[in-house]
């Protein structure tokens, strides 16, 4: 549906050039939810704006459905109004000196969709009832809540029935409960209309909830294309790892022996670690351990541990509902655990860690 190949954008600065976008690749599925994730000044927005329409790349060509809308060396620009994209920014861009209605209507009555104005009622308020605001046509637009605000964003950007729907940012204004509601809306809309779907965020959870892939951005590049599960579970380098939820990465030395279970050793401050090895990573090596702070055991009872288990000390722990998020000292290292909130723990507590070796990732540097 979407297809983005070799997309190269720079920009001027007093400094110089700035490379924002760096050869990126990727594909969208008809109907998919496609999120573009990474830290601010990654390049993300600037990749959604330029499949909206609204940058010039320097190279690369992009194709919405059949048609390609930017190519040729940059002979093909067509222009965003012609391109068939809803987008919504982060800012909400409502008119405030319109109503609801009107706001929603825009597009329809001096846009480049057009319709009669039988139909703009009727668009109106079907765009309204999937939103959930049915019933606020007449309120001026100002009026409303923020959530209710990036609601008329979203019935604007649909209301002209595009191919592709594109959001930038949409729900960064919003308190966190509101966030919450809103991304589970959002990825329901989108799969009740069957539209393809491009999320720009820097939130990892929202991207976690709303994809059905991510590709994570970093310096104008795409390091990791993949389900949530697998950019979770299997990053593919340590800044993944490291932006993509919590991770305890440790410089680790490769150890000659091997165990019986095909595992090898690693040599850290804590002591050897058992783990899965890549092949080509010769004893003496350095590399690098990934472990989510989920995947650790942590124990009160100090007694009848087993391989990868080390002594610690809890030095803080966090309540964050059904989980605690604690800090454990163990040898000069701190390590990331969570355990369960029914679990009595605090701080200052000695505590047995174990590592289970099947949920450790090795990077080699």
């Amino acid at each position: 549906m979407i297809q983005v190949k070799q997309l190269q954008k720079s920009f001027s600065t007093e400094d110089g050039g700035v490379q924002a976008v760096r050869g990126v690749d990727f594909e969208v599925e008809k109907g998919e939810i496609f999120t573009l994730l990474g830290p601010s000044g990654c390049g993300k927005t600037t990749i959604l704006r330029s499949i909206a329409g609204l940058e010039r790349p320097d190279d690369g060509e992009l194709v919405i459905g059949e048609k390609v809308v930017f190519g040729d060396r940059g002979r093909i620009m067509v222009p965003a109004h012609l391109r068939g994209v809803g987008m919504v920014f982060q800012s909400y861009a409502i008119w405030p000196h319109l109503t609801v209605f009107q706001n929603v209507a825009f597009p329809l009555v001096y846009g480049s969709f057009t319709v009669p104005k039988s139909e703009v009622k009727r668009r109106v308020r079907q765009a309204l009832d999937l939103v959930q605001l049915q019933g606020l046509e007449d309120r001026p637009a100002p009026l409303l809540s923020g959530g209710q605000q990036q609601r008329i964003a979203l019935a604007r950007a649909l209301i002209y029935q595009p191919k592709v729907l594109l959001l930038d940012e949409p729900l960064s204004n919003l308190d966190a409960k509101l966030r919450t509601e809103m991304r589970l809306e959002i990825r329901a809309l989108a799969k009740k209309l069957k539209m393809t779907t491009i999320y720009v965020t820097h939130d990892q959870e929202e991207a976690l909830v709303l994809s059905d892939r991510i590709a994570v951005v970093f310096q104008g590049k795409i390091v990791q294309v993949g389900s949530p599960r697998e950019i979770y579970v299997e990053p593919s380098n340590t800044f993944v790892a490291g932006f993509v939820g919590e991770a305890n990465l440790l410089e680790v030395r490769v150890e000659a022996d091997t165990l019986e279970n095909g595992s090898r050793t690693v040599s850290s401050p804590m002591g050897s670690i058992a783990c899965s090895v890549p092949g080509h990573v010769r004893s003496g090596e350095m590399v690098t351990l990934m472990f989510r702070p989920d995947s650790l055991n942590i124990c009160k009872d100090l007694v009848g541990h087993g391989c990868n288990s080390f002594p610690g000390r809890v030095e803080q722990v966090a309540f964050v509902g059904s989980r605690l998020k604690c800090e454990i000292q163990v040898g000069s290292t701190v390590l990331l655990g969570e355990i369960s909130s029914s679990v009595e723990i605090k701080q200052g507590d000695e505590v047995i860690v174990e590592i289970p070796s099947n949920r450790v990732r090795v990077f080699a540097q």
